[in-house]
């Protein structure tokens, strides 16, 4: 018993003397950032060519994706809408589809056929009747091909932003290079799908910029029932799903405690639950999303820097796709690449990955530096990860004394206990009482998770009735009840 009281002892004094260095730490990097802001520069944008791209030859429709195009062939000079226009009841997402290749128009619209919350109103056949129809027909989403004679795609997206600013674009082309699609965004386009596309990845992309374009929708609509009345400031994109997109930090200070293996699961059951949501490795150096994922590291999140420049523009062509739904912000794929990433350009990108999402998860490292800290600042909710043992347990008490003298809200922090009944572990309700918090998410011990991890699948895509598959869908489904309700978590004795 003495031996214990003593190990304490020292356990305490080692905890205090540490948590005094992080502090010191802390207050000096906020003072020097406060002095002295490094935020680098955006890259100045270059001119857009209005010219017509060349034609680029499609090839027949495969398996109900979206080809290539071909060389244009004679079409009518106005194709009529598809079936009765019907009044928009805010219900139905209206769809205006700009290709030269009649073809690709009628696979686009059997692809969106059985969208409820959908309907294609009309299809052009080249950019000029697309910037006409347009303001005719006041699409929310005009799917925008290139590569079209007359006026390309990129010319009428720049014309479109300025003469039909209700309608938002989503690029639809074979041309899926970082030039295309950086002149597709600066010319005003929401988004960019290269074919082929599924019918799932391009309905995802549909909603997710119908979303963002909620307030320009309802600005517009506004000021026209007002019938010439001015209309009210409008609702600025950025604020709104600023205010009401929430940032997951899965963190623990200790290794090899299952971090991202949780952040991972969570993110796949909580696009599972509500769609849309992405998934940040911030582990920059040594992050593993891609092998919990089995994904190719093809495009990272150092391809954001261009000539020493970060450019976030390029955010959108970055993301990876994975086959749950989930969209992928992969760490760089060697760790010294880690070194060209500025810590202060996090915020800005998590910023703006909540204005194209529902929810952003973010896959932490364990060290407490600079690029760790501010994703922790940028949080809505930290989900503190342990399992039950000891140097766990110690870790874990010590982070969240840190985080009180860091004024961290302790509101926003939740206890998630991995493999909370192993063989052998303490008890959860003594860990709680400890870490002194009224309750935590428990995820059983279960060797079916680790058999899913050594295949690189989500447990709750490959056994949804597994009990870590059903103790992760409940802590998703719980987690975004408390932060659409705007419940704090009651976690704080």
């Amino acid at each position: 018993m003495e031996s214990i009281i003593v190990l304490g002892i020292i356990l305490l004094v080692i905890s205090l003397a540490f948590a005094g260095v992080i502090v010191v730490m802390m207050r000096r990097r906020r003072a020097a950032a406060a002095d002295k802001p490094q935020t680098p520069k955006e890259k100045p944008k270059k001119n857009i060519s209005t010219s017509a791209q060349p034609a680029t030859p499609k090839q027949a429709v495969p398996n109900g994706k979206v080809p290539a195009s071909p060389a244009p062939a004679a079409q009518p000079a106005r194709p009529l809408p598809l079936g009765p226009q019907p009044d928009h009841d805010g219900k139905q997402i209206r769809i205006l589809i700009v290709d030269d290749n009649v073809g690709t128009r009628e696979n686009v619209s059997r692809l969106l056929y059985f969208e409820e919350d959908m309907q294609v109103i009309g299809q052009a056949v080249n950019g000029r009747q697309g910037v006409d129809m347009a303001i005719e027909l006041k699409p929310h989403i005009v799917l925008m091909d290139i590569n079209m004679p007359d006026m390309d795609g990129i010319a009428a997206t720049q014309e479109l932003s300025q003469r039909a600013p209700f309608s938002q674009v989503i690029i639809m082309s074979v041309q899926a290079d970082q030039h295309y699609m950086k002149q597709a965004m600066a010319a005003g386009a929401r988004d960019f799908q290269p074919k082929p596309f599924t019918s799932e990845e391009l309905v995802n992309c549909i909603r997710r910029v119908y979303r963002i374009g909620l307030p320009t929708y309802q600005q517009i609509e506004a000021a026209e029932t007002a019938k010439g009345q001015p209309a009210a400031a409008p609702v600025a994109a950025d604020e709104q799903t600023v205010l009401h997109t929430p940032v997951i930090a899965v963190y623990s200070p200790k290794g090899g405690v299952g971090t991202s293996a949780i952040a991972a699961n969570l993110a796949v059951a909580l696009h599972q639950a509500q769609g849309d949501v992405v998934l940040m490795d911030g582990d920059l150096q040594f992050g593993d999303i891609l092998v919990h994922l089995n994904t190719r590291p093809a495009r990272t999140i150092s391809d954001l820097i261009q000539q020493d420049q970060f450019e976030v523009d390029l955010l959108a062509d970055v993301l990876m796709p994975h086959e749950t739904g989930l969209k992928l912000l992969l760490a760089p794929p060697q760790p010294e690449l880690a070194d060209i990433i500025p810590p202060t350009i996090i915020p800005e990108v998590i910023n703006n990955l909540k204005k194209q999402f529902k929810m952003v998860v973010v896959d932490t490292h364990a060290d407490l530096k600079e690029t760790t800290l501010n994703i922790l600042e940028t949080a809505d909710y930290i989900l503190v990860v342990l399992t039950p043992e000891l140097p766990a347990i110690k870790s874990t008490k010590l982070f969240l004394e840190v985080a009180e003298q860091l004024e961290y809200d302790r509101n926003r922090m939740v206890i998630v206990l991995n493999q909370a009944d192993k063989p052998g572990g303490i008890k959860p309700d003594k860990i709680e009482e400890v870490l002194q918090v009224d309750q935590s998410y428990r995820i059983p011990y279960d060797p079916k998770l680790h058999f899913a991890l050594s295949k690189g699948q989500s447990i709750c895509q490959q056994d949804s009735n597994a009990p870590s598959a059903r103790a992760l869908t409940a802590m998703a489904h719980e987690l975004w009840r408390t932060m659409t309700e705007g419940r704090p978590v009651e976690m704080a004795a």
